[in-house]
């Protein structure tokens, strides 16, 4: 029955991106872009019931972080990269109350549920070593992405996405392990979210010119 557990954390990455895949074809043959409404309520809950998560869980991720202060650092390198393009794509969307709102809605959600799982859950789930166990839960992270909301948005599904990805789970994977909290990588992770203009991104109103 041990065995079985360890092995079900090998099974859950593609199955969540299995159904997220649906859920965004359906949808986006449907509501087009805004398919990303379903998808994100989906993949969230999606992670909910395989976490499940509590009070304790949530009190245990977001403890103070320990050892160096390397590993508070390491998470916000890729936020660094991305408020470039987000200096740039200001000047060129259009905000509205609407668009605010849910991206304010999906900063603050989004963020938490992936950390939990990818990082909090998956890396000591997995029934492998710490290194492998970091290149698996980095390149199904990096899979999600392209297979969920890469269906519908023109940026996310661009080969451009593919070495950022890969950094990002790599380093916060990296500082998890390290830090034995996801405090910063959570904080890290709201402000990849907001610099890369999320709602916009998913709506293709706002398409980077190296895409």
């Amino acid at each position: 029955m041990q065995k079985l557990k360890k092995y079900s954390a090998v099974i859950a990455p593609p199955a969540i991106i299995l159904v997220g895949f649906l859920v965004a074809f359906e949808a986006n043959a449907i509501i087009g872009e805004w398919a990303f409404i379903p998808l994100a309520l989906v993949y969230w809950a999606s992670i909910i019931f395989v976490v499940k998560p509590d009070k304790e869980t949530f009190s245990d991720i977001m403890k103070k972080p320990q050892g160096s202060i390397v590993w508070r650092i390491l998470p916000y390198i890729p936020a660094l990269f991305t408020l470039v393009a987000f200096v740039w794509g200001l000047q060129v969307i259009k905000i509205n109350p609407l668009y605010l709102v849910l991206s304010v809605i999906f900063i603050v959600i989004n963020p938490v549920m992936e950390e939990l799982f990818w990082r909090g859950w998956l890396l000591h789930e997995l029934p492998w070593g710490k290194v492998v166990n970091v290149i698996y839960s980095t390149l199904l992270f990096t899979l999600s992405h392209y297979c969920m909301w890469g269906v519908f948005s023109v940026t996310i599904r661009s080969s451009m996405m593919l070495m950022p990805l890969l950094i990002m789970g790599t380093l916060w994977s990296i500082s998890f392990l390290k830090s034995e909290s996801l405090r910063h990588c959570i904080i890290a992770h709201a402000l990849v979210d907001t610099f890369n203009l999320s709602i916009w991104v998913f709506l293709n109103l706002y398409i980077p010119p190296v895409v």
